[in-house]
Parts: structure tokens; sequence; C-alpha cells
């Protein structure tokens, strides 16, 4: 895990990209309010799900995520199977229901 975290970490430096940690009492927060956006941490839907990791980009252009896979790729850690964009609908959601939502979408 830590090779991943070092990864994420180098690669946010090469775009200037911020990593925010997320503790596990904010996991049934909603992604909005993590990331500063909303003023109610409640999210709209939530699950009991165990996130073994997931990573959330917020205010990524295409090109500078790009940019980041690929120099997260050039560090040679292991891939972070469960990621997202942050979008206008996912947002509203919590981090463990966003997560079942990809897991689901995966066919896992």
């Amino acid at each position: 895990m830590f090779n991943k975290i070092a990864a994420v970490s180098k690669a946010c430096s090469v775009v200037g990209a911020e990593l925010v940690t997320v503790s596990k009492d904010d996991i049934h927060k909603s992604v909005e309010y993590i990331i500063g956006e909303g003023k109610t941490p409640k999210p709209m839907k939530d699950s009991n799900d165990m996130i073994s990791e997931l990573m959330i980009f917020e205010g990524f252009t295409s090109d500078s995520l790009d940019a980041f896979l690929d120099a997260y790729k050039q560090t040679k850690a292991p891939s972070v199977t469960y990621k997202a964009m942050v979008t206008p609908i996912n947002k509203k959601w919590s981090l463990t229901y966003l997560y079942s939502h990809l897991v689901e979408e995966a066919g896992h």
C-alpha cells in the first residue's frame, strides 16, 4: 500500500495536484463535503461496503488526468483498481456508495 501512496504523491507533484487522504471517519460523508463544496456531510446515497482502495479526481482536465496516470504508471507501483472523476451526480454520494458503484460496474 505504501508504494501506491508514494506513487500517487509523486504523480500529484508532476501535475501540480494535491493528495488528500481521507480518514475512516469520513467514508460515509458526501464526496462534495469532503472536497469542500458541500455544507452538509450527509450523502444522498450511502453504503456499508468496506473500501479496499479508491482514488477520486476533482478538478482534473482530461490532459492533466492523462499526465497523472502516465506519471503514476512510470513509478511501476501496482495500479489502483477503483478510480473515479468527481461528477455532479457522484459528488452527492458517500465514498462507500461510490466505491460500491464502481465495484458493481466492474462486475466484481
